[in-house]
């Protein structure tokens, strides 16, 4: 995926483990990464959860681990 505007809802239900997401941040403006209603959003290396700040060209790459459990990573991450 590809944004420049209005950041990314990572929605419930429609993942299966194993799914991966790559987001490119394609503006120099940051982009928000919300977990949607009834996800875990888990900061990859960390106990860290919720929602994340994709810096102007960064690169975040998503992986779903269970139902509606994800694991972020990535360069401009924060």
């Amino acid at each position: 995926i590809s944004i420049t505007t209005g950041g990314v809802t990572l929605p419930g239900d429609i993942f299966g483990i194993g799914d991966n997401i790559t987001i490119f941040n394609n503006s120099s403006s940051s982009q928000t990464i919300t977990q949607g209603t009834g996800t875990t959003l888990r900061y990859g290396g960390s106990t860290s959860t919720g929602n994340r700040t994709l810096a102007g060209f960064g690169v975040a790459t998503i992986l779903c681990v269970g139902a509606d459990v994800f694991v972020i990573t990535g360069t401009g991450l924060t």
